[in-house]
């Protein structure tokens, strides 16, 4: 099963299409334009009903802002044995922007202030964001992703419609921050991280499943930067990021999840089991050996490609699990590929895996090993800060060093560098892999 081959290491802001044909709102919610033959009274009045709809949206925002108690348990709707049942009624709940909305969502992540078109919008975002609320506290989430013949909401679908929510959450955290409800910022981002924990439960949408977590741990620097420090709400959300799970950052869990995913391909998707059986035919090495191959049946085909896999895997996993250093692992990873490429004759299916660039987890070794324990390092480096943040408020000034009981550098297994900054301070990793955007500095409230 080939998956999309797409860097990390970038995030992606999805613009939302619309149309040349409506007109300019006020809300930001997408309305048909007006046909010039309609009556001015008519007009007028539609204009009129259109600036009550925006007051009453903005209203409904503010009030939700004076009211940040959770929310009205009793309305919320029943809850469902599968988390995804909630998350497509929060895709119907969606109200469509406009381009302008759009380019202000946009600038908010690069902190930009919320204005009064941005409230109003996320007025007419409510219903959606309570529905994504409710839905990530549900353990369970199985998507049902449809991958047979005919029209169905497939992958992309799934994709395009999270990205919405998402957006639209850390959007709110962001605008809760800029008026004061820091502790209910913080709770967005962690329904953000939740959502991601969904997501990646589907070896499909383990790629969907970054965007959202690594944009979740960059609001929370956001909201911890213009937060007065201050201990309670520190030390809850301490609490709080100790439990509450977003993308899995396990490489092992990973190879094991994509290899099961792969055979779970292979055996629905016949023209992909024949052309993996034809490639590992032609690399035979005499006639003999591929008429062999050839006369396997697909059962005996697949189940000698589990077996092998499962070996391989082990062997991966037998690397992850000793103590070497990051650099170190990734070598005798990469070495044990090597030699799989390298196997001569029908031997190695794990090398016709790899030629059919069906990958099923095998060749993601070079690329997705470095970006979880990089992201691994950006979830340790939050943690870290928050207790850093702590020591602020207890002493009245940041650290001269970090206390050795914060989370690590997992490049290196030990403290991360420091150093007191202008605006703050920041965390170094080792690791060259890290993504140099600076994503571990932090700022102090003045």
């Amino acid at each position: 099963m080939a998956r999309s081959v797409l860097t990390r290491k970038s995030i992606v802001f999805y613009v939302f299409l619309v149309t040349s044909s409506v007109a300019p709102v006020r809300g930001g919610v997408e309305r048909q334009a007006a046909k010039p033959d309609i009556p001015e009274i008519m007009k007028l009045s539609r204009r009129a009903m259109l600036a009550a709809e925006d007051r009453s949206a903005l209203e409904a925002y503010e009030k939700r802002n004076t009211e940040i108690t959770p929310w009205a348990e009793e309305a919320a709707p029943p809850n469902p044995d599968n988390a995804a049942l909630l998350y497509y009624q929060a895709f119907l709940l969606r109200p469509e922007p406009n381009m302008a909305i759009n380019e202000k969502i946009h600038d908010m992540f690069f902190d930009a202030e919320p204005d009064r078109q941005i409230r109003t919008y996320l007025g007419y975002c409510l219903p959606m964001i309570q529905m994504t609320e409710i839905a990530s506290r549900i353990p369970q989430c199985t998507w049902g992703i449809w991958n047979g013949p005919g029209p169905g909401f497939g992958e992309k679908d799934l994709k395009s419609q999270v990205d919405y929510l998402w957006t639209v959450l850390l959007v709110d955290a962001r605008t809760l921050a800029a008026d004061g409800h820091y502790q209910a910022a913080l709770e967005q981002c962690l329904t953000a991280r939740r959502l991601a924990r969904h997501l990646s439960e589907d070896p499909r949408l383990d790629l969907a499943a970054s965007n959202p977590d690594f944009m979740a741990l960059r609001t929370i620097q956001y909201v911890l930067g213009v937060m007065p420090p201050n201990a309670d709400t520190l030390t809850w959300f301490r609490g709080e990021l100790a439990v509450s799970q977003g993308l899995p950052t396990s490489f092992a869990v990973r190879l094991r999840a994509d290899a099961k995913a792969g055979l779970r391909y292979l055996r629905t998707h016949a023209s992909s089991l024949r052309y993996l059986k034809k490639v590992f035919a032609d690399m035979a090495k005499d006639e003999q050996a591929k008429e062999r191959v050839r006369h396997l049946t697909d059962d005996q085909f697949l189940s000698r490609t589990g077996e092998e896999l499962e070996r391989f895997v082990d062997s991966i996993v037998r690397v992850l699990d000793n103590g070497m250093t990051f650099e170190q692992k990734r070598d005798q990873m990469q070495e044990l590929v090597n030699k799989q490429t390298e196997a001569k004759g029908a031997e190695s299916i794990i090398k016709a895996i790899l030629l059919s660039g069906m990958n099923m987890g095998v060749g993601e070794i070079e690329r997705e090993y470095p970006f979880l324990v990089g992201h691994q390092a950006h979830i340790n480096g939050v943690k870290a800060a928050v207790e850093v943040y702590l020591v602020l408020v207890k002493t009245g000034r940041l650290p001269e060093k970090l206390p050795d009981y914060l989370p690590k550098d997992p490049f290196t297994g030990r403290d991360f560098g420091y150093e007191i900054t202008d605006e703050g301070f920041a965390l170094r990793c080792a690791g060259k892999e890290f993504p140099r955007r600076k994503n571990l500095e932090f700022k102090v409230h003045k």
